[in-house]
């Protein structure tokens, strides 16, 4: 499999078990709309790609709807306790700083009023500030079918569809809205990295269709001293029925794993389900938890990690919730031409031309530019080949005694291409911090990520059956655990690792008639990033030569400090 195809896998988390359970197609998988349980006032949102250097992407993050007040200029002071700054806070600097447009078109469709209030842009994207009001009393959970930004010519520049439609990519786009309950309105975020080369362009920005999501809730008789799988038949709302498994992990606690299989399209895309444990009718929150998109067969798969303590004592229950659409509002939503300028941006703007070679485990890397913007820094990388990724567990700007956390974006920043010798590191810039074009920064690169290949000893796995086998191998010094077992014509094997800085298996294969057999890969995320599921199709053997293809490994000691001068 090429580095690139690896990159596009959806990390995914597989239930383990019996013979029946199916394994989903991690290439179907997409990232859930998530609907906050706990907070009342949170409608739709969706979780922006977590910003570390390990995976391309920022995380979707929910925006709450925490009030407060700063006296700046007039676009950021009609945004002041309105619109949620926590996770963007380059924008707000721009704003603050007045790089922001004043935008305010409207229109009102089928008693619905939408709102482009504002825009920011620069070379490190384009961000639109909206707001509607469908006459809500109080917080709804609201998702728009299709969001569209088209250039003045018509021609589609990012497009977002709704429902688990909304994937994680980050150079596709993706819009974020929370509830406003002093106005009585929902205020929302869409962003994408596209931006345009002239000081100024029109564009549209349109959404379709507004659906409602409610919350359903499903008691389970969950009995935590049973052993093996726990079947809870649903045959409602799409969902056909329920597995359980409680994993006692001993010191490290408890796992429960479940399997969700549904009974129709339109509740995979909707469903959203998650188990819940409540202690006396509150939300315990689970130590770590991991998710899987269903399946071809309609399988949805998660996993919750819980302390003992907290999870076997009285006044503990648990329950089903997923989503049931609710209200739906048809129309389309286009308030028409917006100017989009980003002359003051960029005259606020300055770049250093650097070229400063570092090296990394693919070979010599050069920094070619620093680039300063209102909304935050940019550093461009050039790499030996267009697939070799500097990826680091901690990258960090360090400026006048601050640290800037950074995270890896896409391509060069005026193009959405997804695979080019052009790597992005990018750093927003809180409002508080003064940069000049001659601020002396450093970035400090932390705990190197290695990818490494054709390991040549292989694991030999013997008396292969529908019962599951274990073995312990030594991968260069680190202990790896391998979990085989048959089910339904195929062979699955799983990797593990209790050392962390062994980021895991990706992939395997065994050797017929002189021909590499390449596994599928099933990708794990969670509290043991280490995880892999590794599944070949029609096997019918008892044992098997494994060998490793791809694996990969941190450096704690492969640290960088370069001078950004």
């Amino acid at each position: 499999m090429s580095k690139q195809a690896r990159e596009e896998k959806v990390l995914a988390q597989q239930l383990g078990g019996e013979g029946s359970h199916t394994y989903p197609d991690f290439d179907a998988m997409w990232l859930r709309i998530e609907a906050d349980r706990e907070q009342e006032q949170a409608p739709i949102a969706v979780e922006r790609t977590k910003r570390t250097g390990f995976l391309h992407g920022r995380r979707l993050a929910f925006l709450s709807s925490i009030a407060f007040v700063i006296i700046a200029t007039p676009v950021l002071a009609s945004m002041s306790g309105r619109w949620d700054f926590t996770s963007r806070p380059g924008l707000e600097a721009a704003l603050h700083q007045g790089f922001g447009q004043t935008l305010n078109k409207s229109v009102t469709e089928n008693g619905v009023t939408f709102t482009v209030d504002s825009a920011m842009s620069d070379d490190n994207g384009t961000t639109l500030l909206y707001s509607f009001d469908p006459k809500d009393k109080q917080a709804r959970k609201w998702g728009f079918s299709e969001v569209e930004l088209r250039g003045a010519d018509g021609e589609k520049i990012a497009q977002v569809e709704g429902g688990r439609a909304m994937k994680m990519n980050w150079d596709k786009g993706y819009y974020s809205h929370t509830w406003d309950s002093e106005n009585k309105q929902y205020n929302g975020f869409f962003e994408t990295p596209w931006t345009f080369s002239s000081l100024k362009t029109d564009v549209q920005f349109i959404v379709r269709g507004l659906q409602e999501y409610r919350d359903k809730r499903v008691p389970l008789n969950l009995d935590l001293s049973r052993n093996g799988i726990h079947t809870f038949p649903i045959k409602k709302d799409g969902i056909d029925a329920l597995n359980i498994e409680v994993v006692d992990q001993g010191a490290e606690g408890v796992l429960i794993k479940s399997s969700l299989r549904y009974m129709n399209k339109q509740a995979v895309d909707i469903a959203s389900p998650r188990i819940q444990v409540m202690k006396d009718g509150k939300l315990m929150k689970s130590e770590s938890l991991v998710r899987v998109w269903p399946d071809a067969d309609g399988v949805y798969e998660s996993r919750d990690d819980y302390r003992w303590k907290d999870i076997n004592q009285k006044g503990i229950t648990f329950e089903l919730d997923y989503l049931v659409e609710g209200q739906k509002i048809d129309g389309e939503w286009n308030v028409g031409t917006l100017n989009l300028n980003k002359e003051k941006a960029l005259n606020a703007s300055a770049t250093r031309e650097l070229n400063i070679p570092f090296e990394t485990s693919f070979g010599t890397s050069t920094i070619r530019k620093l680039i300063i913007r209102p909304t935050g820094i940019r550093i461009e990388v050039e790499t030996p080949n267009a697939y070799d990724d500097p990826i680091y567990k901690n990258t960090f700007l360090s400026i006048n005694g601050r640290k800037l956390k950074g995270y890896m974006g896409l391509g060069d920043g005026n193009k959405l291409k997804p695979y080019t010798k052009t790597k992005t590191f990018l750093f927003d810039v809180p409002p508080d911090l003064r940069i000049t074009p001659d601020t002396p920064m450093e970035l400090m690169l932390q705990n190197e990520y290695e990818s490494k290949s054709d390991y040549a000893q292989p694991v030999m796995l013997k008396n292969i059956s529908g019962e599951k086998q274990t073995v312990i191998t030594d991968i260069e010094g680190y202990p790896v655990k391998w979990t085989y077992y048959k089910a339904n014509g195929k062979l699955y094997v799983e990797t593990d690792s209790m050392d962390e800085q062994f980021v895991g298996v990706d992939q395997t294969y065994y050797e017929q008639e002189g021909e590499q057999i390449l596994s599928s890969i099933i990708y794990f995320n969670g509290s043991t990033p280490t995880n892999k599921l590794n599944v070949f199709s029609n096997f019918e053997g008892t044992e098997l030569e494994l060998y490793i293809k791809i694996y990969h490994v941190w450096h704690p000691d492969r640290n960088l400090t370069l001078k950004l001068q």
